[in-house]
């Protein structure tokens, strides 16, 4: 049984995770902020692509009040890796992550291989399937847009979790799913779970549907 995956995502009103520069810091509330650590704190992993690795150089701990991010009980930091290197210094390799990656790789951390047919990138299902076997049963999906889409292509999101900012950004940055919509049958139906207001952000909870 494969772990359950949360994709979880802040972005404007209009739905742009990040500035074309990348700037993004800080889209939601400090309130909503706090709710999203509380939702990290409540799973086994947290994943990240490759490209967040390099573009954010996250930690990807549960920083909350009362509670030292050094503690144990931090979930566990997942990197899904492709051909490209990744940074040598990136925090995460100092928290002994789990890498998923397409071959074999000298990184810091527990590499699992399991390649798509093209060999250059992760077969997700079967990613996932290592990561059951390590215990690791809920899974939060963080970014970014590429990974996003890559999941929802494959089916393997069974909720989403979006923070809305009191923003609008006018224009196309980062988008919460990279790639084209190409036409109205390609959209997924879902079903509108939870909305709740977190200081000037809003939460919604999504469960997709199969």
């Amino acid at each position: 049984m494969r772990p359950t995956v949360i994709m979880k995502a802040a972005m404007t009103l209009d739905g742009q995770l990040a500035a074309a520069d990348g700037t993004s810091q800080w889209i939601s509330s400090p309130e909503a902020r706090r709710d999203a650590h509380r939702l990290r704190a409540d799973v086994d992993a947290v994943m990240v692509g490759a490209g967040t690795v390099r573009a954010d150089d996250p930690q990807l701990t549960v920083r909350l009040e009362g509670q030292d991010p050094e503690q144990r009980g931090q979930p566990t930091p997942v990197i899904v890796a492709g051909r490209r290197p990744l940074p040598a210094g990136a925090k995460l390799f100092g928290r002994d992550p789990v890498v998923l990656a397409p071959a074999e790789t000298d990184l810091p951390g527990k590499v699992l291989v399991a390649p798509d047919s093209s060999g250059d990138r992760v077969d997700l299902t079967t990613g996932l399937g290592h990561l059951g076997s390590l215990g690791l049963e809920r899974i939060m999906l963080e970014g970014g847009a590429a990974l996003f889409r890559s999941f929802l292509d494959a089916g393997l999101i069974d909720r989403i979790v979006l923070y809305y900012g009191a923003l609008v950004a006018g224009g196309t940055g980062a988008p919460l799913f990279r790639g084209p919509w190409n036409t109205l049958a390609d959209a997924r139906e879902v079903r509108i779970g939870e909305v709740r207001r977190l200081g000037d952000s809003i939460r919604l909870d999504i469960d997709l549907v199969c």
